[in-house]
């Protein structure tokens, strides 16, 4: 049962701009497992990148037929993998402290809380070689464990005036290579689980299946501006994280 609590939390908030990587860690301390389970998380992103392609695989067939978007797609993945090569050599210490992730989601509720009445029409398409580098950035600070990649960089996109369903489509699109890299760079780990193969079926299709059904959440959520809302949440996750 802790390991399909794992598998919902994980398909729920790696879609929701809420941080699935903040909640896992949270559940872990509540559920006062002192195991090295990172392994087993990255596993799970497989679920959630099978997600993406079912839900998306239309948009994705037709983006990387287009030869701009894939340019700017190849840049936006070179420099979030800059950037969280530089936030795990720097970073990765500070990880381990309680205060670090229910600070790290409070930066995420407030990112947010920005996008508030922001209508923009552009599609991403339009996206500028600078544009490109700064979503990069963005999505390299999502390696933070409380920050959500989803919601940082839809909430970019947002403020760069594009079109809500635009940033959502796009912003899943750039994570299928990030999704990808993580998971072959970590690929080592795997045979470093102490996770029984039952165990791994049941996260998996637990994150899958909450993943599709987070998908079709966030998208009706965007399309009816409420995007902002889940920055509430996580201001209040992180206060009651913060004291308890």
């Amino acid at each position: 049962m802790k390991f399909f609590l794992f598998g919902i939390v994980q398909g729920l908030t790696e879609f929701l701009p809420i941080s699935s990587s903040g909640h896992l860690y949270l559940s872990q301390r509540l559920l006062a497992l002192e195991a090295n389970l990172l392994p087993f998380f990255v596993f799970l992103h497989l679920a959630t990148l099978v997600a993406i392609v079912l839900y998306l695989w239309k948009q994705i067939w037709v983006s990387f037929l287009n030869k701009k978007v894939l340019v700017r797609i190849l840049i936006i993945t070179a420099v979030t993998a800059a950037g969280a090569t530089g936030i795990d050599h720097f970073l990765k210490g500070f990880f381990g402290n309680k205060f670090f992730v229910p600070l790290c989601l409070l930066v995420n509720g407030l990112i947010l809380l920005t996008t508030k009445n922001i209508i923009g029409g552009r599609q991403h398409q339009d996206i500028t070689l600078k544009e490109s580098l700064l979503l990069g950035v963005l999505q390299a600070l999502a390696f933070l464990p409380g920050i959500s990649r989803s919601g940082i960089t839809i909430a970019g996109l947002l403020r760069m005036k594009f079109r809500a369903k635009e940033a959502f489509h796009f912003s899943f699109l750039i994570a299928i290579p990030v999704i990808v890299g993580v998971f072959c760079a970590k690929f080592s780990d795997l045979a470093q689980m102490d996770v029984s193969r039952s165990q791994m079926i049941v996260g998996f299709f637990a994150a899958l299946i909450s993943g599709l059904i987070a998908l079709k959440i966030l998208r009706v959520v965007l399309t009816k501006a409420r995007f902002s809302s889940f920055g509430y949440y996580c201001v209040i996750l992180a206060v009651i994280s913060l004291f308890f």
